[in-house]
């Protein structure tokens, strides 16, 4: 058996390398035979540059930076050649053929982690150490840095980065302000850019694409978590614009940047150096992905385990352990996913989309937060040990629905999926709604079922050309299955359509008689007419017959849609029972 351990950290307990590594200790006492694949996960916060600079055979650079408040702190940058990180991942960031890449890891200097509850203050804190960081890198000649902005306790907007590289915040007497945090940007009178020092391209690996200012923006989003209060959002926001508006005079870029998507990340770190250099953003999951090749490792394997600290609704939008769970689901593997805690919501709308995916969860709610940090490993290694000892002695039940859904899976491999949808040029406008939607991928009885019944109904009825716009708004309304209903609208094709629509008329015409409306019949629907003979003109005639073929087609269709339910009712049951029931 072959078992990937992927998984992320569980923030103020265990990292990444730690859950993977005691995972391994775990199935190898359980299954020697068992082969196991550690990839730890990262979403650019804690352990970023550390994890795949390693993966790659790099080396970790000490350097001394200021953390988040000012003081020395020593942290570490990833430096690898280029040419060891494969075609694909070349590709995906844009790199030249060869050279050297810096990782640095925003988390190392500036980390929320890194400050007591006291010393969280986002009035307080800035970038200045991130700016150091990248000043160093282009101190060693890289050609690119990789930047991971995840887990930050700053709200700064990279003005601290951009006094590191050169900067300068002058107050009224032309003084300069050395640690512009937002605290001291009211002195800032105007901002001196002729120094600013050049750097190498920079790609940040980021999860969000909320903009800078606004509902959605840095402070708003972000902020709170941070440790900036309720009562001071307002403030916080009106001392961003008031230094934006600044930065505009220094670099008259800064306007249209206000607005682009993923500037309002880790405090905005992305609006400042984007003034201060060439920046580009790459998605944090997809990076990692095509970093270790997981597609290729997933396919391989029997089983997935990945986890996190906490999964709750933020966990379906794009962070690794979650998207893991979906590749999974792609390649028809088993998956299971641990968390510290878990949203139960969250659980119910991930399984929405696959209901052949674990969720455990191996926190203690009885016991106090404090108690669950400090005993993580252990409660962890409990409910991994707990799961070991299932999968040792799977029931026939659980082996039979298994094999059942991965077979489903693997026929509807190459179709649009929630999670490639946006791969399909023609389906891009379509990706957003799709990712949100989850229940239109859904194969519970309560999508699927409306479906089958709709999309009979629809499929039977006189619109051709408009049918698949038609079921798509009724998916979208009624929360049905979109592949299920959008598919059954080829029960009218051009080789059925006549023998269709001929029945719907016949039926119509029939209730028109029962109910008392007067309708003469139609000449052209004759099997005398000869229809190479008729001119656009006749054509027109078939209007009239309209009424009654939409009367017949709901008719044949509510009819022909209910059965199909209760039959594919009836065979869901009789597939679902174990097979010595059957025989």
């Amino acid at each position: 058996m072959r078992i990937l351990a992927a998984f992320d950290k569980c923030k103020d307990s265990l990292n990444a390398d730690e859950l993977c590594s005691l995972s391994r200790s775990r199935i190898e006492a359980k299954f020697p035979d068992a082969t196991v694949r550690e990839i730890p996960q990262t979403d650019g916060g804690e352990g970023f540059a550390s994890i795949l600079t390693r993966s790659r055979e790099g080396r970790m650079r000490p350097v001394r930076v200021s953390d988040s408040l000012g003081r020395p702190h020593e942290v570490e940058i990833g430096v690898l050649e280029i040419s060891s990180l494969g075609s694909g991942v070349i590709d995906f960031l844009g790199l030249p053929q060869s050279g050297t890449i810096a990782l640095v890891e925003m988390a190392s200097s500036v980390g929320l982690s890194d400050l007591s509850q006291e010393e969280r203050d986002p009035w307080s804190t800035g970038t200045r150490g991130v700016g150091e960081c990248l000043l160093k890198c282009a101190e060693w000649g890289v050609d690119a840095i990789l930047l991971g902005i995840g887990g930050s306790s700053t709200n700064d907007m990279g003005v601290g980065a951009l006094r590191a590289l050169g900067a300068r915040f002058l107050d009224e007497a032309g003084e300069p302000v050395d640690f512009p945090s937002p605290r001291t940007w009211e002195r800032v009178e105007s901002v001196d850019a002729s120094g600013l020092s050049s750097l190498p391209p920079v790609i940040v690996a980021c999860d969000v694409s909320n903009p800078l200012l606004g509902e959605n923006g840095a402070t708003r989003r972000f902020g709170p978590q941070k440790g900036l209060r309720e009562d001071d959002l307002e403030r916080m926001e009106a001392e961003m614009t008031a230094m934006s508006g600044k930065l505009e005079e220094a670099f008259p870029c800064a306007g249209d940047l206000r607005d682009r998507p993923g500037t309002g990340a880790a405090g905005g770190i992305g609006f400042g150096l984007s003034l201060a250099c060439e920046v580009s953003m790459v998605e944090g999951f997809p990076l990692v992905c095509e970093w270790f090749d997981l597609e290729s490792e997933i396919r391989a394997c029997d089983l997935v385990l990945t986890g996190e600290g906490r999964f709750d609704s933020t966990s379906l939008q794009g962070k690794g352990p979650c998207e893991i769970l979906r590749l999974a689901e792609k390649f028809g593997k088993k998956a299971i996913l641990f968390a510290g805690s878990v949203e139960e919501d969250a659980v119910a709308r991930l399984r929405q989309e696959n209901d052949l995916i674990e969720v455990r969860e191996f926190g203690r709610p009885e016991l106090s937060l404090e108690e669950n940090l400090a005993r993580g490993s252990e409660f962890f290694a409990d409910k991994l040990d707990e799961v070991l000892d299932g999968l040792a002695s799977p029931t026939e039940e659980k082996e039979l629905r298994f094999r059942r859904i991965r077979r489903v899976k693997r026929l509807m491999r190459r179709l649009p999926r929630r999670s490639n949808v946006h791969r399909y040029p023609v389906l891009k406008w379509f990706s957003k709604t799709a990712y949100e939607r989850s229940y239109l991928w859904s194969f519970r009885s309560k999508a699927i079922l409306p479906a089958i019944f709709l999309g009979t109904w629809v499929a039977l009825l006189p619109i051709v050309g408009i049918q698949m716009l038609v079921v798509f708004f009724i998916a979208l309304w009624v929360r049905a299955n979109l592949p299920v209903i959008v598919a059954l609208q080829w029960i009218s094709n051009p080789i059925t359509m006549g023998p269709i629509y001929y029945a719907d008329y016949k039926i119509g015409m029939a209730l028109f008689g029962l109910i008392g409306i007067r309708q003469e019949p139609s000449n052209l629907l004759s099997a005398q007419t000869e229809w190479s003979t008729l001119k656009f003109s006749d054509l027109l005639d078939l209007i009239d017959t309209f009424p009654p073929m939409f009367l017949g087609g709901s008719i044949l269709g509510i009819s022909l849609g209910v059965l199909a339910v209760f039959l594919y009712k009836g065979l869901a049951k009789l597939y679902k029972s174990p097979t010595t029931e059957r025989q």
